[in-house]
């Protein structure tokens, strides 16, 4: 037995029940009458039983043609949600975005879920990365839009936010007066490594490189167990610490701003309108 039901078959079949007759499904699947008579003698070929009895003047469907039908149903149905996911799939839009990791943690999950309530098939892809390799990735057009301490070349970017700097240290961490300062840095290139040098360096208090690491989650780690001291904003960091700007007679640190930065290779509606977000959370 031939299995291979055709859709149009299935279509046509159901057009037969609800319009009463051969010749107003004709009109209905734009096909002459008699091109849809041989498409339900496919049918019968294919099932191996008659689909149609004839009472009085009328065909009306058999017991195996009742069945059938409600299959038909069911099939059409199924490949309608399949057309219409692919369609989803296929016009899904993409947003490639990249930030740091202090606004990662802080400031984007409001603006994620305000974006997601507006633009539920689009998809986020979030690179948390230190702002010089951000930059790169907009330059290359890895990305469509960056958040950045940088405010350099060709990407002025737009003012976002300013976070406060402090010296952060473990909450039993404990100062030894005139010991060289137990320093906890990243690795270069680093605003905040050179912001905390350049600090220590005009007061001339002592200092030594005790912990440098490639991410700040080695700098966290470092500084939740104790080895020493770092310059950050506190976004990401558990309440057991202790900022020390005053306490040890360290030197004030300033701010730092951040940036938001659009590609100038690829800016769609989606981007336009993650970037209004940004601006209207973040700012």
């Amino acid at each position: 037995m031939n299995q291979n039901l055709q859709i149009s078959h299935l279509k046509t079949l159901i057009a037969i029940n609800e319009e009463g007759s051969f010749s107003a499904a004709s009109e209905r699947v734009g096909r002459t009458q008699s091109a849809v008579t041989h498409q339900m003698q496919n049918l019968e070929q294919i099932i191996g039983t008659p689909l149609f009895a004839m009472n009085g003047r009328n065909r009306e469907l058999t017991n195996a043609g009742l069945t059938l039908l409600r299959h038909a149903y069911e099939i059409i149905a199924l490949c309608n949600q399949a057309v219409s996911a692919a369609e989803k799939n296929f016009n899904i839009g993409t947003i490639r975005v990249g930030t740091p990791l202090e606004i990662a943690e802080d400031l984007w999950p409001q603006v994620l879920r305000v974006f997601n309530e507006a633009w539920p098939n689009t998809r986020v892809i979030l690179h948390v990365e230190r702002s010089p390799l951000l930059m790169q990735l907009l330059e290359s057009g890895e990305l469509d839009l960056a958040i950045s301490t940088r405010r350099l070349g060709a990407h002025k970017g737009k003012p976002l936010t300013s976070l406060a700097v402090n010296w952060i240290a473990a909450a039993d961490w404990e100062y030894i007066p005139r010991e060289p300062l137990p320093l906890i840095l990243t690795d270069e290139p680093s605003m905040f490594r050179r912001m905390a040098l350049s600090a220590l360096d005009i007061s001339g208090l002592p200092y030594y490189e005790k912990f440098v690491s490639s991410s700040m989650l080695g700098v966290r780690s470092a500084v939740i167990a104790g080895l020493g001291v770092t310059a950050r904003t506190i976004s990401g960091f558990p309440p057991e610490i202790q900022l020390l700007d005053s306490k040890i007679g360290l030197p004030p640190l300033p701010d730092i701003s951040y940036y938001v930065h659009q590609s100038d290779q690829r800016m769609t509606k989606e981007c336009e309108a993650l970037l209004e977000i940004i601006l209207q959370y973040i700012c």
